[in-house]
């Protein structure tokens, strides 16, 4: 069995506090004091736009829109930011989304989708909808330049919306959805596989008080998470190309291996790749897994390049 990358390992245990109280203030501040502390220079880009997708059924989402090169047209990747559904922000993801802009050589569209408790499911889902419906025509409407090649991605929180959406458009032709990539993505929302179990503790950071916190932010009495897992969704062979990224040390490994192998049962061209020191979330460390993170940024763009 290997073991968690040691100065990942060293960073996880001098921010545990037994007294921590969650609260989604509480939570967010952290996240966003992880985020500053974790930060390194910027990578350029040719452009970069705020503005907002008007006309969504239920919420206009306001998108940052990343530009890598605005000499030719490129591909369009719609970036879903982790966070369990109740924390992090556009700004949070700003070096992620830059990062892989610059890999893949796409545009990426970072939307700022509801968050719970104060609007829990189903609004994320639908905010993650509504931007794969309004994002081209937003570039249209900017005149920006882009060619009709439509991939969904996100990590954890933001690969269960992608998939999600995924599903929701695998039929839909208007729209030119050609892949899918998925980083350590929750999609079991009942928590079935073993590595739940194996993983939720505070080696890893990601505790079974935690794990049981964000759902609960998310999910309200009553709600069929078995319904809104993407796992037990539709899956036909219509589906898009997909990656699906996992660490040994996260809970929703085994889900998503579960899910390529689904996938690849229906006929989808579905790889999968496991770092085996890495914890959830690892994309969100850049100096402490700088090496990783550009290998996982290097796989997304050979893997969309097919």
């Amino acid at each position: 069995m290997s073991a968690i990358k040691e100065e990942l390992a060293a960073f996880i245990a001098a921010h545990t506090s037994d007294d921590f109280v969650m609260t989604p203030i509480t939570m967010r501040e952290a996240s966003l004091h992880t985020a500053w502390d974790q930060e390194l220079p910027k990578v350029a880009m040719a452009d970069v736009v705020d503005t907002v997708l008007e006309g969504c059924d239920v919420y206009d989402v306001p998108v940052r829109i990343y530009i890598p090169d605005t000499s030719r047209p490129l591909p369009v990747l719609i970036y879903y930011h982790g966070g369990g559904f109740a924390i992090d922000t556009v700004a949070v993801y700003d070096p992620v989304c830059r990062r892989i802009a610059q890999a893949t050589q796409h545009i990426v569209i970072s939307p700022e989708y509801r968050l719970a408790p104060e609007n829990p499911y189903p609004a994320a889902y639908e905010d993650a909808l509504a931007v794969a419906r309004k994002a081209l025509p937003k570039l249209d409407e900017l005149q920006i330049p882009y060619e009709a090649d439509l991939t969904l991605c996100g990590d954890s929180a933001g690969g269960c919306m992608a998939a999600y959406t995924s599903q929701a458009l695998q039929h839909d032709t208007s729209i030119p959805l050609t892949h899918q990539v998925l980083v350590y993505p929750c999609l079991d929302m009942t928590h079935s596989f073993p590595s739940v179990r194996e993983n939720c503790n505070v080696k890893t950071g990601f505790t079974p008080a935690k794990m049981v916190w964000y759902f609960n932010q998310f999910f309200r009495n009553g709600d069929d998470r078995r319904a809104a897992s993407p796992l037990f969704g539709e899956l036909s062979a219509a589906m898009p190309a997909t990656l699906v990224l996992t660490t040994q040390f996260c809970p929703f490994r085994d889900e998503g291996r579960e899910y390529v192998r689904r996938l690849t049962a229906k006929g989808v061209r579905a790889e999968t790749y496991n770092y085996d020191n890495m914890v959830h979330s690892y994309l969100n460390f850049e100096k402490i897994c700088y090496d990783e993170i550009c290998d996982t940024y290097r796989r997304m763009a050979d893997f969309l390049q097919l």
